[in-house]
């Protein structure tokens, strides 16, 4: 599933991790957003995750969707996912 094929917005739990992480942290001379960062792995292992590749054997799909407060299959999850970076991206998917 691509995010075209989406049918209705993407809904975020609005007191999940992801939003509080979302915040940038200014350590020194470097930015850091925790919340980006794990939306790009995320991103990642759900594409092995999706090919039937566990990233690593501890790795569970259940935090993901917690963590974002999410729902859905493993394809949904992670074409939302890839719209929302696109979104916070700016429209910008480089």
């Amino acid at each position: 599933m691509t995010t075209a094929e989406l049918k209705k917005p993407v809904e975020i739990d609005e007191d999940c991790q992801f939003m509080a992480d979302l915040v940038s942290i200014d350590n020194g001379n470097r930015n850091y957003n925790l919340g980006i960062w794990h939306l790009i792995v995320c991103i990642r292992d759900l594409k092995l995750f999706c090919k039937g590749i566990k990233p690593n054997r501890h790795w569970k799909f259940t935090p993901v969707k917690k963590y974002f407060g999410m729902t859905g299959n493993k394809e949904t999850m992670l074409a939302k996912l890839e719209l929302l970076k696109e979104t916070l991206d700016g429209g910008n998917n480089d």
